[in-house]
Formats: C-alpha cells, sequence, structure tokens
C-alpha cells in the first residue's frame, strides 16, 4: 500500500483523501474510498489537478451532470499507480496527462474521429470523479480513444496539467483557422487568454489586441507580448479595434472569458469575411445572448463554438509545452495542497491568479 493510502481495519477497506463539493460554494476535504482499477483501464496516482474556469462555474451555480457531493477536476497529471492486466502501452510509475472525455466509442461523431463531440460523452469531473483526489480512476474508453498521454523526463506535473486546456485552444484555433498575417482579437486575459496569445503568434498571426476589464490581468498577460492591451472596462473594444485596423476590423476574434457581452463585441469587431469563436461558456441561465445577425449576413461571418480537443492535439500541446514553445510555467501563479482547496478556489476566482494548481 503506498503512503497516501489509508486502511480503515474496522471495514476492511483502503481510503483516500479528496475534495468533494459538498453544496454549491463548499469543497469539503475527507477520506473516501479508493476506487478500485477499472477493467481494461489505469488507476491514476493524482500529482497536480489545476483549477479551471469551469470548475469555477460549476461550485458557484452547479452542472445539469454533477450531482452533490462530487469530486471536481479535469486537468490532471499524475503516474500510473495500477494497470489492469489488459492494458498495453502503459505501466506502474508511468508520468502522465490525460483529457477528461469518456467517448462512447458507437455515435456518428466517435465514428469520425470527433470524440470531443459524442453523443454519449461523459467527463471526470463532472459525470465520473474527478482529480481533486489522491487517485482517480480512468476508464478504458479515455486509453481506447488516445486521450491518456505519456509526459516526458523533466516535465513538471504542474505544467503537463495544462496539456489539456492548451489542447482546446489548439482545437479552437484551427476551427477558425488563424493564420499567417492575420490580425487577431482576444477577449479575456486569464489563462487561456494568455494560451490564445501565444499560439496564435506560433500560427502566424500578424497582430494581436488582447482586452480585458481588470488591470491586473492586463499587466499580468504583458509578458506573452501582444502587440497592443486595452482595458475594455475603460474603451470600448470595438472602438479600438476599429481605430487600430483603419475601419476593416480583425480577422479573428476570440472570447477566452465567460461574457456575453464579449461574445457580442467579438461579432461586431470581426472585418468581413472574420472568424469568429465563441470559446468561453457562460453560466447556467446566463447563455442567451443578443448578437446583430446582419453583421454575420452582410460582413459573411464564420461564428463558431469550440469545445474539449481531439487526441492528436493533446499529444501536440504536451509537445509544446515540453519544447517550452508555450510557456506554462508563467501561467501557474499559485499551487496549494489539497487540503488547502478552499483556498485555491478563492485565489482561483480572483483577479490575483492566472491557473491555480492543486497537488493531491
Amino acid at each position: 500500500m503506498c503512503s497516501c493510502c489509508h486502511h480503515d481495519p474496522q471495514r476492511g477497506r483502503v481510503t483516500l483523501k479528496a475534495a468533494f463539493l459538498q453544496t454549491l460554494g463548499r469543497l469539503e476535504v475527507r477520506e473516501t474510498e479508493r476506487p478500485p482499477c477499472p477493467p481494461r483501464g489505469i488507476l491514476l496516482r493524482v500529482r497536480a489537478c489545476a483549477i479551471c474556469g469551469s470548475d469555477l462555474r460549476t461550485f458557484t451555480y452547479g452542472h445539469h451532470a454533477v450531482t452533490l457531493p462530487h469530486i471536481l477536476g479535469h486537468e490532471i497529471a499524475g503516474e500510473v499507480a495500477e494497470v489492469d492486466a489488459q492494458v498495453e502501452g502503459f505501466q506502474v510509475g508511468d508520468r502522465v496527462t490525460l483529457s477528461p472525455a469518456v467517448s462512447c466509442g458507437r455515435c456518428l461523431h466517435c465514428r469520425s474521429g470527433h470524440f470531443n463531440r459524442c453523443d454519449n460523452l461523459l467527463a471526470l469531473g463532472e459525470d465520473l470523479p474527478g482529480g481533486y483526489a489522491e487517485y482517480v480512476a480512468i476508464p478504458a474508453r479515455l486509453l481506447d480513444e488516445g486521450y491518456l498521454i505519456h509526459i516526458p523526463e523533466g516535465l513538471s506535473f504542474e505544467a503537463a496539467a495544462l496539456a489539456e486546456p492548451l489542447s482546446c485552444v489548439l482545437n479552437g484555433q484551427e476551427l477558425v483557422q488563424v493564420s499567417l498575417d492575420d490580425t487577431v482579437a482576444i477577449i479575456g486575459l486569464g489563462a487561456i487568454g494568455c494560451m490564445h496569445i501565444a499560439v496564435a503568434r506560433l500560427r502566424g498571426a500578424r497582430k494581436i489586441i488582447a482586452f480585458d476589464i481588470s488591470p491586473v490581468r492586463l499587466e499580468m498577460a504583458r509578458s506573452f507580448r501582444a502587440d497592443i492591451y486595452s482595458d475594455a472596462s475603460a474603451e470600448d473594444p470595438v472602438e479600438v479595434v476599429r481605430r487600430t485596423t483603419k475601419g476593416h476590423g480583425v480577422d479573428v476574434a476570440i472570447v477566452a472569458c465567460a461574457s456575453g457581452k464579449a461574445q457580442t463585441q467579438a461579432v461586431a469587431m470581426a472585418a468581413k469575411g472574420g472568424r469568429v469563436c465563441l470559446f468561453g461558456g457562460l453560466p447556467k441561465g446566463s447563455s442567451l445572448v443578443s448578437l446583430d445577425t446582419n453583421l454575420v449576413h452582410y460582413r459573411e461571418l464564420t461564428v463558431v463554438g469550440a469545445f474539449g480537443a481531439t487526441p492528436i492535439q493533446l499529444q501536440h500541446a504536451v509537445n509544446l509545452i515540453a519544447s517550452r514553445m508555450i510557456p506554462v510555467d508563467r501561467l501557474i501563479t499559485h499551487v496549494f495542497p489539497l487540503q488547502e482547496i478552499a483556498r485555491a478556489f478563492e485565489v482561483a476566482a480572483s483577479e490575483e491568479s492566472l491557473r491555480v494548481i492543486v497537488m493531491p
């Protein structure tokens, strides 16, 4: 038995520590039974789990797939602790990261290779127990579809945990085809917005205009070297774009925050033939947004959503982080032990952080 597990002699079971969302807005760290290794799956010792904006939304507003109490957390990196006898390619001690998506493998989207669009999609941290625990069970389907990725030696667990959100950023930018000589606007400068700046630059964007309503976030994001940083609470982003582009608008507008107002602004600032990515999900009950569809029509705009990522995008994300082409270390502003997860969520919800890591 490993040092982090606890044996309960009266009940004859092995336990571990996990953080449960007991009620909305309240997390509690307590012991629970350690999950068994799934058939054809893996039991993972969690070493790092980052706090995503979707975790914060579920913490505050709930989620249709989450029944409380529940273990959240899906940006996970760790070590393989147990492997089913039928699993090939992984062994105890392997360092890995993952995407939380557990697809069915049978629906039309799965059969076409778009596992993130699965009609029967389950996810660690939502439908299934997540990574704010010492151990998490990794189902066979996640392995079958290639969503468990080895991480190279020298790459920290904290950095590797950010491969999942980076893979989602790669997916979003592929959908709107950010390319050479594009002018790109990014609204929202949390960790995801900063990743979008870095990826857009790698894909050849000529000019990047970055917006946030927080002067603190604007200052923190400057190390990612957008061309223009603008306080959206002080000046209308659409006017900033119009002035900067001599009235043409941006080729690509990416909304990397949970704001309906920002989504409306993104459509308004797009150039003729422009592309708009609605990357950030909105809170439950706030997702109906007023858009000027005449702008979409007459400017021939393309407006897309972005959700999840493919296995190859996850592998690309690991490679980009390991090669330091995407400097995710700059995004990790705070690290907390599992016992202090309530404080970690407070910090993650504040403007003083980019990405907060929990270390079970």
